[in-house]
């Protein structure tokens, strides 16, 4: 039995940053090192606003002259992203729909952590809570994507960004840069949060598995009890005097035996899942550490990041597909098993007032 909600998540997570992945090397090829012939003799002309000798075409990537906001080359970037935008907004679409699924099956699992709402309130409560807000921001921010990307995409393509003044400089092309810079950092932000909360998450996962109680106690009915009672008793019920209107303590006292109680997820789940959250946290360190150095743990994080949402996380996803169901009916069969002995334990008490009056 697989739960399909974490079968989904799986699968979306697994295509979203894989299209992230080919958007960003499509973007990224070329080095920033090695400058094509091109490229130079692109960056040494005069910007030409009317296009007759600066022709608009995809270039390599180059990260001086991006620092320079050398308009011919962001035209050409521009250029670039147009043709690759369509994979863009699909893997925003479908980052967002891997989250809205995951968000389902994670606050299940601190249902069934916290035995109903029984145990450890808090940490499940914070366990849900970060999976709901890391979705519902997620969800926003992937939709964000989707809104400026096709309004800058519009700007780029029918607004006049060439000649704002009578040199017809680009400043159009700077100004619309340096917007995307400062939304795209924005973003990255949002994208650092995602890795901080599925951090949390899995921690919290980790925390509550490993203290669990160990044993259960399981209460029998209190029936045999009574019966033993009142066979001990018999010899003399003649001479003693006449019963109370209640019946006695014994009567009511249960049977409890001790067994060992089956964990609701396995430790080789919980240590895995510690294990892509610290993949996470690396992930999230390099994501804020890339403003110190953005070339080194720019690189860092895309590293992390692929492993993490290519390889990891869609396997720890597939675990819980396999658990979770199992999990949750273990749980809600103890619920019912629990149901059904206090109705068992009020009817026998109903029945035992009745012969107290029936004696008295």
């Amino acid at each position: 039995m697989w739960d399909l909600k974490c079968l989904a998540a799986a699968l979306c997570f697994l295509t979203s940053n894989v299209l992230f992945v080919v958007h960003g090397a499509l973007l990224m090829r070329g080095s920033a090192s090695q400058e094509s012939a091109s490229d130079a003799a692109l960056h040494d002309a005069a910007y030409d606003a009317s296009k007759e000798n600066s022709a608009v075409h995809p270039t390599s990537f180059n990260f001086d002259y991006w620092k320079e906001l050398d308009p011919a080359y962001i035209e050409s970037r521009w250029a670039e992203r147009e043709e690759q935008r369509p994979i863009l907004m699909s893997a925003a679409l479908i980052g967002a729909c891997a989250w809205f699924w995951m968000m389902v099956p994670i606050t299940q699992s601190a249902w069934v952590l916290s035995k109903g709402g029984k145990r450890a309130v808090g940490v499940h409560a914070s366990l849900a809570g970060l999976a709901v807000c890391g979705g519902i921001i997620e969800l926003m921010a992937r939709l964000m994507t989707v809104g400026m990307t096709n309004a800058s995409q519009w700007l780029a393509k029918d607004f006049n960004l060439d000649d704002w003044d009578s040199q017809g400089d680009g400043t159009g092309w700077r100004v619309l840069e340096m917007i995307h810079i400062v939304t795209r950092g924005l973003l990255l932000w949002i994208d650092a949060f995602e890795a901080l909360a599925l951090f949390g998450i899995v921690v919290l996962i980790f925390y509550s598995v490993a203290t669990e109680p160990k044993f259960r106690m399981k209460r029998q009915a209190s029936r045999s009890a009574v019966e033993n009672t009142e066979h001990e008793d018999g010899a003399d019920a003649a001479s003693d005097p006449p019963p109370s209107s209640s019946p006695p303590q014994a009567a009511f006292a249960a049977v409890s035996t001790k067994v060992t109680a089956k964990p609701t997820f396995t430790k080789c789940f919980a240590w895995y899942g510690l294990f892509v959250g610290l993949l996470a946290l690396l992930d999230f360190t390099a994501d804020v550490l890339r403003f110190v150095n953005w070339s080194l743990f720019g690189r860092i994080a895309m590293a992390t990041n692929i492993l993490l949402g290519v390889i990891f996380l869609p396997i720890w996803l597939l675990c819980l597909a396999r658990q979770l169901p199992l999990s949750t009916e273990r749980f809600e069969r103890e619920e019912r098993r629990v149901a059904v002995l206090l109705s068992a334990g009020e009817d026998e008490l109903m029945s035992l007032k009745g012969n107290a009056r029936e004696i008295s």
